[in-house]
């Protein structure tokens, strides 16, 4: 089962959800936020193995004579024309429309790098993705670590911006981890939204519980949705998060949420 972790904003507890949710019920991790992976700091892993992630962009030929076709075509502005085409490959979607209208056949590719694939081995495998500097999207990456995914965790990027609707679209189930303010519910409604247009199977984690706001809960108990867990707003909890460690004492919670999804 492939359950994605995900939030309408950052900082509400996903990857404290995400990792002890992998950790204490022996299930692979897949941290999905290329931009910003965090996850591996909760691990001392035994063994990485790293995978470089390319990408194809074009280059301009000795054949190219300025016609601007290839910069007609390009729907991201990456291709300018002056005496010859000139590209940027920062901009560039690899979409090979530029290529494939050329009429000169005054483009080739070539490979760039877009980032790399860590797999992080120990009682549980951690796989994650990191975004190069520079690279415009970080889709394209996220797109390779999926293709490691078979079951297990999946720990999203934040917000509900195309790379968080492309690590959530496939997914048997979304726990949409929220905090008990007014922010947090606006930015959940907004999760709801995006889940719901795709159809995915879902339910809520509040974390920070204790916190003088019930408008979440409310929001979900008129609406019909579930809140599966409870994690408690602690100090404790806010300083062990912050040294890199699991948090043991709220073992059984965490199966308990598994156990919820799994039924």
């Amino acid at each position: 089962m492939r359950i994605a972790i995900a939030s309408g904003k950052g900082g509400t507890g996903k990857t404290t959800l995400a990792v002890n949710l992998a950790v204490f019920n022996n299930l692979n991790l897949y941290d999905l936020d290329v931009e910003e992976p965090n996850d591996y700091l909760f691990f001392k892993p035994a063994k990485l193995d790293t995978i470089e992630v390319f990408r194809k962009v074009p280059v301009v030929n000795e054949k190219c004579n300025g016609c601007g076709i290839c910069k007609d075509v390009c729907e991201f502005k990456a291709i300018a024309v002056i005496d010859k085409a000139m590209i940027f490959p920062e901009i560039c979607h690899s979409c090979g429309a530029c290529i494939y209208f050329c009429p000169e056949k005054a483009l080739d590719e070539e490979n760039k790098l877009i980032g790399k694939i860590i797999k992080a081995y120990n009682e549980i495998t951690l796989t994650y993705g990191i975004l190069e500097i520079g690279e415009a999207s970080a889709v394209p990456l996220i797109k390779e670590v999926k293709k490691e995914i078979k079951n297990g965790i999946i720990d999203c990027p934040p917000g509900t911006s195309c790379p968080m609707v492309e690590s959530v679209r496939d997914v048997d189930f979304v726990v949409l981890v929220a905090e008990p303010t007014p922010f947090s519910l606006h930015d959940l409604k907004i999760a709801i939204n995006v889940v719901e247009s795709l159809k995915l199977r879902y339910a809520v984690v509040l974390n920070k519980h204790g916190l003088p706001f019930d408008g979440v809960e409310k929001y979900c108990k008129e609406k019909g949705i579930d809140i599966i867990g409870k994690i408690p707003f602690s100090k404790e909890i806010a300083e062990k998060y912050a040294n890199g460690m699991l948090l043991g004492e709220y073992k059984d919670l965490f199966k308990e949420i598994y156990g919820v999804i799994g039924d």
